[in-house]
This record gives C-alpha cells, structure tokens and sequence, in this order.
C-alpha cells in the first residue's frame, strides 16, 4: 500500500461525513422512465368525444416513486432447523449468464444515464446516500429523475458487490413508490449470484407487487441465505402453484406448527396456498382483530384478490399508494383511489392518468366522484371550443383539494392545457395552465405564453424558469412585482424564484444581489453537502449529482426543502448536461413552494 493519500481519496473520505447529515426530515414515501416531452410541440386536437383518451399525442412521459413497509414488521426470528445445509444449483450456462458490473434495465440509447455516471466513487459512499434517502421526497420531478438513475445500466461502483449494489437501488426504488421497476430491476440478477441483502429486498418487491410466483425461483436458497419463516412459507406457496398439492400441505401445517408466520399473516398464506392449482383450502380472511399493515399482508391478500380496510394503512408510508396504483389485479375503479398520491408521487404520468380515468369512464359500477372526475377531464380534452376545455380543467382544479390531490390534477390536465391557443381571453387561468403543462415537461407548449403571461405573476416565473433555450434575464423589477404577490411564509416562494434563477444562469447580476438582500436570504451558503455535489459536479458525475440532489430533497413539502439547497441542486444538474431536469425541479418549487 502506499501512504500517499490522493485528493479524490480525501473527497471520498470528507464526503462520506456529510452523508450522516443529509437532511431526513421524515420516513414516508408509473411514469415511463423516459424523461418527459422536453421540447415536444403542442399536441394537436384530439377529436375523440365522449370519454379522455389514452392515446393523447405527445412523447412519453416521464415520472417519476417515502419509505416502504419495514420488512418483516412484527415478524420474530427463527431458530435454525437442523438440516445439512441446502446446496443450490443453478443451470445457467456460460454465455448467457449476466453481468455484475452493469446491471440495469435501461441504456443509455434508451433514455438511460450513461454507463459512467458515478465516475471512480468509491461504492460504500454511493451506498450511504442510497441508504439515507429514506423521504419523503419534496420533488415529484427528483423523483422522476432518480427512478431512471436508478433504473440506468451503469458500472457497479468500485468496493460493493453487484447484487448487493442492486438491491439498494431497487430498495430505494420501493421507498419511492415504484414496485414494477424494483421488481424489474432485481429480476436482473442471476439467481446464482443473489446475496442475503438481494434475496431481502426481492422479497420485499416481490410482495409489493403481489406476486408470489417470482420468488419461487430464489425460494430454496433464500430459505438457506435469510432463514426466516417467512422465506420457509414461501415453500408451501410456490410447492401449490406447481400443483404439488401433498408438499405445499406438508410445508404448510409445519409452518403452522413451528410459527412461521402467525395470525392473519398465516390465513393469508394458506389463502394463498388454497388458490394454487388443485388447492382445496377455503380460508376466510378477518380483519377486525388485525392492527397495521406489512409487506407480507399487502402482497398476499393483493395475489388473493382482497383490497384490506384502509384503516390498516394509517401509518404506512405515502409510498404503498404507487404500489396499489400498479397493481394489475385491482380494478381501475380501485386504483383511480389512489391515483392521486401516485401521481404527485412521480409513479403515475399525465398518460397514464388520462388512461385509468377512461377506463373508470367505462366502469358502469364507478362512484359518482369518480365518474364526474372522469367526465371532466373528457371534456378537458375533447370539448368544442377552448371556452368549454378551459372551463373543465378549472373544474377539475377547483374541486380538487389541496396538496397531492391538487398536483395530480395538474397532471392529468398537462397535454389538454397544451392545447389551448395563447390568448389573452385565458390571462386568468395562464398560471395554472403552465404550471399543468410543465408537470409534463411540455416546455415549448408554456414558453408560447410569454407575451401572454403579466409580469411578476406565477406564469411568468414559471416561463422564465423552465422555457427552453435562451431567455431573457429576469429584472428586479419582476422579480420585486413576483414578491408582492407572494402570500408563501417568509417569502419562501420568492426565495425558491431566486434560487431557481441564479441557477439557472436566468436573472441580471444586479438583481440577483438586491433581490436576495431584500429576502434577506443566503442562497450559496457552503455547506459539507454543497461542496460534495459541487464538486461531482465538476467531474462530471450525472449519477452522484442526482443521488446528492434527490437526497437533499428530503421534505415532507417544497415549504421545508432549504433554499441554498435548490440553488446548488439546479445548477449542478445544469453543470453535468442535465439542464431540462434543473428547469423543472426549478419550475416546480416555485409552483408549490
């Protein structure tokens, strides 16, 4: 060894002591991984009458999912039984086995990050920030990006084991919300290569999914690696979905016997093992005695066809609500319940929303909310005349409440709203119809509203923040006009403007100056954090600058996410190429900030 210490050693040394300060202001909690339709035209008419179209022209969205259910919630250890030790064999030959060192789903031909995105950093680092990124996530667009980070098939750092570096990106993939690309993303992984921590987390995507089956491949050596009574459940599962009917009665009553799983926990798992192929058990399933929800819970009464009282999902995480959106085994009906948090999340896109309220449209059994949500967002997009499709989306605005539900309705209105001619017939509703637009990237769409929008109002914030290409800088003038429309505490909304500019490169030097010293505000205050990203930023890091940026947008609300903290976020982003991430991030706090 040499005793010469480099200087991204001393980086990687110093910056390990700010991940134990990243900000973790709560532990709460799908858009196509694709970024959204950055530089899109307006979509044109879409003369479909009656109901909303899934079809609606455009690119594809991308959104973006607060931690998951603590695994193995309420579950005691288990003494190991004495058996020999398993030895597991995995046919796979030679040619076709995969990779540790780049496992991911997405290229970077596809939309992905690039193969390099995390430079030479050491992986305990890279871990650690996974690791404390535990919500919830202020930014739905951060969301956004971190789900493709995560996704992306980029180099396994240095220092950490592929599987293992897996499973902490699909279990922060589960934090956020996003079941299907967990699942996705461990199904990567030969099974032959699995640790304990992958066989953990694949159980715990596995579950949020409800599918039982995909564990069955990993059920043997998960028995032998984990050895819990839940991995030795699994046994009796998969034994009766392979119509082994005599085993998965055998595995069953032992796990019985030897309190496996315990309570609801074990009805729902002979529930299960009854509805295997030449199953004959008939279990009916209470709930009244049940307190709280796990992942066993959720996935298996999910595979079981069983929706648990909402009362039981009181203290989980806002997470579990892009589990249930996903699930294909619930209705749309069912999943347009929690389309919301979904949505607001970053799980569910302004596509994806459009389609779930047709089909609720089509359900002759959907409640009279949910038809009348259905109904106007059909008339958003398919109504004669602008008046008429302007009126619905203010409609679907007014009626929604505050927080998540009022951002998904801004979502689901995005590509109606970019429909609408730039006039000064709709100056009133202009702030709202960009602030829908950009929450699908629909750019170019909103910056057709500048000669439109007054300045000093939200739109034209908005506009000189998230327009494409060169944009006048913004004067003191607008900005102090913007502040005198301001009813954010302390300004904060002002605040998260000027941060967004001064990132941005979007606002005169002089007016950066005077503009702060009126908020009284700091916004490149240097922090441990603020260096680290910085300086990843000047190596041109992609993947570390959007883990830092995600993990620094720890907040319950854009109202507690740190204003330094977006100035150094967005023009990090900007600084490693990903400018139309940084526009809307920016656009975004100050629409809720």
């Amino acid at each position: 060894m040499t005793d010469k210490i480099s200087k991204s050693g001393l980086l990687i040394a110093s910056a390990l002591v700010l991940v134990f300060s990243l900000p973790v202001l709560g532990q709460q909690g799908p858009e196509s991984l694709l970024p959204e339709g950055f530089g899109d035209p307006p979509p044109p008419p879409t003369p479909v009458a009656g109901r909303p179209t899934p079809n609606i022209p455009g690119s594809s969205d991308g959104g973006a999912s607060a931690a998951p259910l603590t695994a193995d919630e309420g579950a005691t250890e288990e003494e190991e039984e004495e058996k020999p030790e398993l030895v597991i064999r995995f046919d796979i030959p030679p040619a076709a086995r995969k990779s540790l060192n780049d496992i991911g789903i997405l290229s970077k031909a596809s939309g992905g990050f690039p193969a390099n995105s995390f430079g030479s950093l050491n992986g305990a680092f890279l871990s650690q920030i996974i690791e404390r990124t535990s919500g919830p996530i202020a930014s739905r667009w951060g969301t956004i990006m971190a789900r493709r980070l995560l996704a992306s098939r980029t180099n396994t750092p240095a220092g950490v084991n592929g599987a293992d570096w897996t499973a902490e990106r699909a279990w922060l993939l589960l934090r956020m919300g996003d079941s299907v690309v967990a699942r996705n993303l461990v199904q990567q992984v030969d099974g032959a290569d699995y640790t304990k921590r992958l066989h953990e987390v694949a159980m715990q995507a596995y579950l949020a999914n409800g599918d039982l089956a995909g564990m069955c491949p990993i059920t043997e050596s998960g028995v032998r690696l984990v050895n819990n009574g839940r991995w030795k459940m699994t046994r009796a599962i998969c034994a009766s979905l392979a119509g082994e009917q005599g085993s998965a009665t055998a595995f069953i009553n032992q796990g019985r016997y030897q309190g496996w799983v315990r309570g609801v926990d074990y009805l729902l798992a002979e529930k299960a093992v009854g509805a295997g192929i030449n199953g004959r058990r008939s279990v009916k399933i209470e709930w009244e005695n049940v307190e709280g929800m796990n992942p066993w819970r959720f996935g298996f009464s999910a595979a079981v066809g069983l929706e648990p009282p909402e009362r039981l999902f009181v203290d989980t995480g806002r997470q579990v609500d892009g589990w249930r959106v996903q699930l294909p085994m619930f209705t749309p009906t069912v999943r347009a319940k929690y389309a919301s948090n979904a949505a607001a999340l970053g799980i569910l896109s302004n596509r994806n929303m459009v389609d779930l309220y047709a089909q609720v449209l089509d359900d002759p059994d959907a409640p009279d909310a949910a038809r009348a949500r259905a109904e106007n967002l059909g008339n958003a997009y398919t109504a004669s005349g602008e008046d008429a499709k302007v009126a619905a989306m203010t409609s679907l605005w007014t009626m929604a409440a505050a927080g998540a539900d009022y951002h998904a309705s801004l979502v689901m209105t995005a590509r109606a709203a970019a429909l609408i001619v730039p006039d000064a017939d709709h100056q009133a509703e202009a702030d709202r119809l960009i602030s829908s637009m950009l929450t699908a990237g629909l750019d170019r769409s909103a910056a057709r509203w500048i000669d439109v929008v007054v300045d000093g109002s939200l739109g034209w914030a908005l506009v000189t923040l998230a327009a494409p290409g060169r944009v006048a800088p913004a004067d003191y003038g607008s900005l102090d006009d913007f502040f005198g429309n301001d009813e954010s505490t302390d300004g904060h909304k002002s605040r998260l403007l000027l941060a967004g500019l001064a990132g941005l490169g979007r606002i005169e030097t002089d007016a950066r100056r005077d503009f702060a010293s009126d908020l009284k505000v700091n916004i490149s205050r240097q922090t441990p954090w603020s260096k680290a990203i910085s300086a990843a930023a000047g190596r041109g890091e992609q993947g570390t600058v959007a883990l830092m940026a995600v993990a620094a947008l720890q907040a319950p609300s854009w109202s507690a996410v740190p204003t330094h903290h977006l100035y150094y976020i967005v023009r990090s982003l900007r600084q490693v190429g990903l400018e139309a991430e940084a526009r809307m991030i920016a656009a975004e706090a100050v629409t809720f900030g």
